[in-house]
C-alpha cells in the first residue's frame, strides 16, 4: 500500500516571496504542490530526459492530442508540432498523451457534426510516426473521440500504434503493460464514453488497479482519465460528480483517491481542455488535468484552452513520486505547443492546486 507520509520535490515555480507565502499556506492535510518552470529546472528531473539513475523512473506526460483533420491539417503535414517539447519528451522511461481521434482513413463518420455541438476527428495514420519520433510511447485511447469513425477508425489506429511500438489502454477490462529495465508499469484509461473503461465506475476502476497489481506486485500503476465538466468555467476541482451537455463526466476526486488507495502510483488526468490543480496524495501524485497540449484546427487554443502544460515526474521503487514539475507550453494553431516564457501553465497550476 502507498505510504502515508508525502515525499516532496523542489519546486521553484515562483519568486522566492510568493514561494514562502505558497509554502506557508499548505492545507494541514500535508499536501503541497511543488515544481519548477522551465527556466530554473528540476532537482532530479532534468530537460533531456538524463534523470539521476537510481532514485526512480522518468515520466513525461501531457493531454488531449489531435494533429489535424481531415481537410484541416497542418500546412507542414505536423511534423514540427513538437520540436519545442521534444527535448522534454525524449529519453524518458514513460512518455505518456491522449490520442484524442482515431488514426485512420477508413470508416464512416458517427456522429452528427451539423449543430456545431459535436466534432469529427479522423488523423492520417501516416501521423502516428509524428509521434514515435517526438517520443511518446504509451497513448490512452479513451476519450470521445475513440471511434469517430467507428469500430473500423479505432481498429487501424490500433494497427498503426502496433506496428510503431507504440502501447495503448482505454478499452473495457483492458491493462496495457510496458516493461523498464526489471519494473512492468501498467496503464489503465477511463472515459465517460462508448468502448471504454467507464469512468463512473470507481469500484471497477479500483479492480482493475488491484488485478494488475495481482498479476505482479512490483507493477507501477498508472491511472488515466479522461474527464470533468468542459471549459475554462470549469478549470477548479469541483466536489462530487460533474456533468457536461448531459453526459456524466465522472466524480474526480473520488475516483483518483479510490485507484490510489487500492495501489495506483499516479493519476492523470486530461478532458476538460484546460488545466486544473494537483495535489499528491498518500505519497502519489493525481494532475487533475492537463488539458491540451498537441492540437490543430479544430479545437479551440484560445486564451486557457492554448495552455498547454507538461507534466514531468520521477516515481520511486515504492511508486511514490520522488520529484516533479510543470514545464509551460502555449498552443498555436496549427503549429503545436511552443514554449512559455511567461510560465503561465505551471503558474496557472499552482494557483488551482492551492484550492484543493
Amino acid at each position: 500500500m502507498p505510504s502515508k507520509h508525502p515525499k516532496l520535490g523542489f519546486f521553484s515555480l515562483l519568486p522566492a516571496l510568493c514561494l514562502l507565502a505558497l509554502l506557508c499556506a499548505v492545507p494541514a492535510g500535508g499536501r503541497e504542490l511543488r515544481g519548477a518552470g522551465p527556466a530554473e529546472g528540476g532537482a532530479a528531473v532534468l530537460p533531456n530526459g538524463e534523470a539521476e539513475r537510481g532514485a526512480g523512473y522518468t515520466l513525461a506526460a501531457v493531454g488531449d492530442i489531435m494533429l489535424g483533420t481531415e481537410n484541416l491539417l497542418p500546412p507542414d503535414g505536423a511534423r514540427g508540432f513538437f520540436q519545442d517539447a521534444a527535448p522534454y519528451l525524449q529519453g524518458r522511461d514513460v512518455v505518456f498523451g491522449n490520442l484524442e481521434g482515431p488514426l485512420t482513413d477508413r470508416g464512416r463518420p458517427t456522429k452528427d457534426t451539423s449543430t456545431g455541438r459535436s466534432f469529427c476527428f479522423r488523423t492520417p495514420p501516416s501521423y502516428g510516426r509524428i509521434l514515435k519520433d517526438a517520443g511518446f510511447n504509451v497513448l490512452s485511447l479513451a476519450n470521445n473521440h475513440a471511434y469517430d469513425y467507428g469500430e473500423e477508425g479505432r481498429e487501424q489506429t490500433v494497427e498503426v500504434l502496433d506496428s510503431l511500438g507504440i502501447i495503448h489502454t482505454g478499452g473495457p477490462g483492458e491493462i496495457a503493460r510496458l516493461k523498464v529495465r526489471d519494473r512492468s508499469f501498467a496503464f489503465i484509461g477511463l472515459a465517460p464514453n462508448r468502448g471504454c473503461q467507464n469512468i463512473n465506475d470507481v469500484e471497477g476502476a479500483a479492480a482493475l488497479v488491484d488485478r494488475a497489481l495481482e498479476e505482479d506486485p512490483r507493477t507501477l500503476v498508472i491511472v488515466s482519465m479522461h474527464g470533468g465538466a468542459e471549459g475554462a468555467a470549469h478549470m477548479k476541482l469541483p466536489d462530487g460528480p460533474e456533468s457536461y451537455l448531459g453526459e456524466n463526466r465522472g466524480d474526480l476526486r473520488r475516483l483518483a483517491r479510490a485507484v490510489i488507495d487500492h495501489g495506483a502510483a499516479m493519476v492523470v488526468g486530461h478532458g476538460p481542455h484546460v488545466p486544473r490543480g494537483a495535489e499528491l496524495y498518500r505519497g502519489r501524485l493525481i494532475a487533475y488535468s492537463l488539458g491540451n497540449f498537441a492540437t490543430a484546427s479544430g479545437i479551440n487554443v484560445r486564451g486557457k484552452a492554448g495552455l498547454a502544460p507538461l507534466l514531468l515526474a520521477e516515481i520511486g521503487e515504492d511508486g511514490n513520486t520522488l520529484d516533479y514539475r510543470f514545464v509551460s507550453f502555449r498552443q498555436e494553431m496549427n503549429k503545436g505547443p511552443k514554449a512559455d516564457p511567461t510560465d503561465e501553465a505551471a503558474r496557472v497550476v499552482a494557483e488551482l492546486s492551492r484550492d484543493l
